[in-house]
């Protein structure tokens, strides 16, 4: 073998080298995106269920609050209570606050919807079951998210 014919021969050698490791390359560079792609996921899942979690938890805190402080003697001021925690009730669901969701909402949906179509319902309580279905539906979507998850 002449020089010449060793020196091609090292040559093709290098080029079927050169491309073994691109290939080894190309094929490292994939699973690494899936693998941080997977990493991704797994913080935005994490991330989501604790932004849930503090929702709750601020939500909870809320609802004490205005539970514990036993109503108020001002009619006006303890039907606000009333209000905000019948929608703090609404937003945390049956599941956590099972005797409070029965004592204070205890209405299907279809239920709910019958008295938002009734004429003599006032325009205010019809805005108000409006604003809640709708908290309802964000905390429940919120939920299943997680469940998703």
């Amino acid at each position: 073998m002449t020089k010449e014919e060793i020196a091609l021969w090292v040559q093709v050698a290098a080029v079927v080298v050169a491309v073994g490791a691109s290939i080894v390359a190309l094929v490292v560079s994939a699973l690494d995106r899936r693998n941080a792609r997977r990493i991704a996921d797994e913080d935005r899942r994490g991330a989501l269920k604790q932004a849930h979690l503090m929702f709750e938890l601020e939500t909870l805190l809320r609802l004490t609050k205005n539970l514990t402080r036993g109503g108020h003697s001002d009619t006006a001021v303890s039907r606000d209570m009333g209000a905000e925690a019948s929608a703090l009730v609404g937003a945390l669901g049956p599941d956590r606050v099972p005797r409070s969701w029965e004592s204070l909402v205890d209405q299907t949906p279809e239920e709910i919807q019958a008295v938002l179509a009734e004429e003599e319902t006032p325009e205010w309580l019809k805005k108000s079951i409006e604003a809640h279905l709708a908290l309802t539906a964000v905390a429940e979507e919120i939920r299943e998210e997680n469940r998703r998850r």
